[in-house]
């Protein structure tokens, strides 16, 4: 049995969200862009749950690699989904915004860069 700690984040915004990690998974489509899917279980009032899908995409990833002359280790990749989800709790104010957040190539550099990879 998995035990999932449940943690809480507030956001600009002055929503509480609290919010566990589910799993991640390779995502391929042919309609859609491919790269890794990490879900996380969320909830903004502790009774009402939902399934908040941050799409890390492969371009986003490869982007990142070659502008820093190094691989993203799977948890730098974490890294990415999980800022991407604040960055979402801090700016949205309803639960659908939430529910497809997406780490781009335009957008990864601003996301890695407070916890500074590169030193």
């Amino acid at each position: 049995m998995t035990v999932r700690r449940m943690k809480t984040y507030s956001g600009e915004n002055g929503y509480v969200y609290q919010y566990y990690f589910l799993e991640s998974k390779p995502q391929r489509r042919l309609w859609a862009p491919s790269g890794i899917a990490f879900l996380f279980q969320v909830t903004g009032d502790r009774k009402n749950f939902f399934v908040a899908e941050v799409l890390l995409e492969e371009t986003a990833w490869k982007t990142w690699e070659k502008m820093h002359g190094r691989p993203l280790v799977e948890q730098e990749k974490y890294a990415a989904a999980k800022m991407a989800l604040f960055r979402a709790f801090d700016e949205s104010s309803r639960p659908e915004d939430l529910l497809h957040i997406r780490v781009k190539a335009s957008n990864i550099e601003d996301l890695l860069a407070p916890l500074r990879l590169d030193e």
